[in-house]
């Protein structure tokens, strides 16, 4: 199951303030398994590319404002160190 945008920043926004998969995924509506195929989809691409350039993408849903800029920082941040 494929997310929206908006779907997409809210488990961006949910992960990097420390919610788990599951939470992010009933919040969201879709399964543990689909959170976590999208967290490994974003981590790959961000290995591949620039990492600011991914997360730029995956913020167009509304993210990118006010605590949502921190939000994908930390996620980034995360995402970066495993």
């Amino acid at each position: 199951m494929a997310l929206d945008a908006s779907q997409l920043s809210e488990l961006l926004k949910l992960r990097g303030i420390g919610w788990s998969q599951q939470e992010i995924a009933e919040k969201i509506g879709t399964s543990q398994q689909v959170v976590a195929y999208q967290l490994k989809k974003l981590k790959e691409d961000s290995l591949k590319g620039d990492p600011e350039d991914v997360f730029n993408r995956a913020l167009v849903g509304g993210l990118a404002v006010g605590a949502g800029i921190g939000a994908a920082a930390m996620m980034l941040a995360q995402l970066l160190k495993k």
